[in-house]
């Protein structure tokens, strides 16, 4: 998904907004992190696995669900590959990845959309 395109739906109401899940490494997540987003671990390791299946329990298989890492060019991210494989696996039917062609930085905060910053558990 383009991120003009993610924004966009983040400012849908509430019931419209998909699930938004960071599957990278906890500091990026811990600095700087899409608004609402829940950490879900890098997908790239069994723990990261598991937070993720932790973090969809009990949510609809239907249920639109965003993932995103932005720790490196998405060509060369070593978690969000194996959380969609994840995801699809459970047997969530409505997955995407946010595209950050680059790093988190230059392609969500550098063009302006929402960030939170700081911080979360």
């Amino acid at each position: 998904m383009d991120p003009a395109i993610a924004a966009a739906k983040l400012k849908a109401k509430p019931a419209d907004q998909p699930l938004v899940l960071q599957v990278g490494f906890q500091a990026l997540y811990k600095s700087t992190r899409i608004p609402g987003a829940k950490y879900a671990g890098p997908g790239s390791t069994a723990e990261g696995i598991a937070n993720l299946e932790a973090q969809v329990k009990g949510v609809a298989h239907d249920r639109a669900i965003l993932i995103y890492c932005g720790c490196c060019p998405m060509e060369k991210c070593p978690n969000i590959r194996p959380a969609f494989a994840k995801l699809h696996k459970m047997g969530f039917s409505k997955v995407q990845v946010l595209k950050i062609p680059t790093n988190m930085h230059t392609d969500w905060d550098v063009p302006g959309y929402p960030l939170e910053k700081g911080s979360q558990t």
